[in-house]
């Protein structure tokens, strides 16, 4: 019993784990969005006064500011793809694999439970055909649980 509780606890612990992780790793992303978008807020200020006023020499205003409003997009796509491509998955890793092998300590401990009370209800219901020949296979599964808790 005490290895079902530390197999629980442990799953409680990795899900949380991964829940925190998860969560930190968003709002990373939400904060490196804002910080692309006021970047290329400001960059397309700064950097379209002064290419505008360079372009403006050598073609119509309406073609400089085009050109300008189309490497605005590029740039703000470019800052997206990066927030993007960040990932939790490399970072929860570790803590998924702990969790799973808590989940599957847990299932074979819920598995040599079963196979236990299955062998005592067993030799719970020879025990009316043979009472002395089935006593003994009924007091070795619970000698057997004894020892274990012990």
């Amino acid at each position: 019993m005490n290895h079902i509780s530390r197999s629980l606890t442990t799953i409680y612990r990795t899900e949380r784990l991964i829940a925190r992780r998860s969560l930190a790793v968003f709002q990373n992303q939400i904060v490196f969005v804002a910080l692309a978008c006021v970047a290329a807020l400001i960059g397309l200020i700064l950097v379209n006064v002064s290419l505008f006023f360079v372009l403006e020499t050598y073609m119509s205003q309406a073609a400089a500011s085009g050109i300008l409003a189309v490497g605005n997009i590029i740039f703000a796509g470019l800052l997206a793809a990066v927030a993007g491509r960040m990932s939790v998955e490399k970072e929860i890793a570790p803590a998924v694999e702990v969790r799973d092998m808590a989940i599957e300590d847990l299932e074979a401990d819920v598995e040599a439970a079963t196979r236990e009370v299955r062998e005592i209800a067993n030799s719970l219901k020879g025990i009316g055909r043979d009472p002395l020949g089935s006593l003994s296979t009924l007091i070795l599964p619970l000698i057997t649980m004894l020892l274990k808790k012990g």
